[in-house]
């Protein structure tokens, strides 16, 4: 074996054991982030639906076509504003379970006389099938694709107004743990596909994909927001159930696919309270 040989094979190994030294723990590090923003999304989720006066009410909930969650949007603004943050969206499927979650970012620009820097969580819920496939195709901007709301709070619907029932999204932001309201106009919620890849370990994967729990590498964050979301609207929990033996073989038939069906059929009155007793 000759010394070029030798040199090209060091450099090989070389080359192989800088990328698992490199890449691996880049991968790690990209996982424990979505891994943490899974967690602040259900712990923020979970404070705003607590059953208090101060609280989105349940029978919104129980209605709503899916919900953003997004902790810690930063406002910062130098006469020109803009805000931004990262969060996770999951739908209500066909089948009135919670879908897994994918996850999004939210950014915006505002104009006018203002000035400082402003963390704030905020909790979108979505209330017609528009504003969920606006946001799984790619991206929405609120208050052009989809109206967008001040969301009631507290157990009762006095409150609610004809607005508020005919938004497709309704919004919800806290402060230090106080509600607070915050203009979403111009706010555009897209699809963060490399987050996707990054919690799934599937590149390229898409947000329907995982909406549509055609995904087998589901990290345990996820499904814990999942069962977040399931335990308050009260929805049925996902399960896996076996299928049974079959009595006798049948004749092979090719199955005629059928359309998938992501989100629930249509509410006469999205967004609506339930009707009186």
């Amino acid at each position: 074996m000759t010394k070029t040989t030798m040199k090209r094979i060091a450099a090989t190994c070389l080359s192989l054991l800088l990328t698992v030294v490199l890449v691996l723990p880049m991968q790690v590090q990209a996982d424990s982030r979505t891994d943490q923003r899974l967690q602040n999304s259900q712990r923020v989720f979970e404070s705003f639906v607590d059953l208090t006066e101060q609280s989105i009410p349940g029978w919104l909930l129980e209605r709503a076509y899916g919900v953003v969650v997004v902790p810690n949007v930063v406002k910062a603004a130098l006469t020109i504003g803009g805000r931004g943050g990262k969060g996770v969206m999951a739908v209500r499927n066909a089948d009135g379970k919670w879908s897994l979650p994918t996850f999004v970012t939210l950014g915006g620009v505002n104009f006018g006389f203002q000035f400082g820097v402003q963390s704030t969580d905020v909790v979108l819920m979505l209330m017609s099938r528009e504003s969920v496939e606006g946001i799984a195709g790619g991206k929405v901007t609120l208050g052009a694709d989809a109206s967008v709301a001040a969301g009631p709070l507290g157990r009762s619907s006095a409150a609610a107004t004809d607005a508020t029932f005919s938004a497709q999204v309704l919004s919800y932001s806290r402060n230090s743990g106080l509600f607070v309201g915050v203009a979403l106009d111009g706010t555009v919620i897209a699809i963060d596909r490399s987050a996707n890849e990054s919690a799934y370990g599937i590149s390229g994967v898409l947000a329907s994909q995982i909406l549509e729990g055609r995904v087998t590498n589901v990290p345990q964050a996820a499904q814990e927001f999942t069962a977040a979301l399931t335990r308050a609207t009260n929805a049925p929990a996902s399960k896996s159930v076996p299928a049974e033996p079959a009595v006798s073989p049948a004749p092979a038939v090719t199955p005629v696919p059928e359309p998938a069906q992501t989100y629930p059929l249509e509410d006469p009155s999205p967004g609506a309270p339930p009707p009186a007793d």
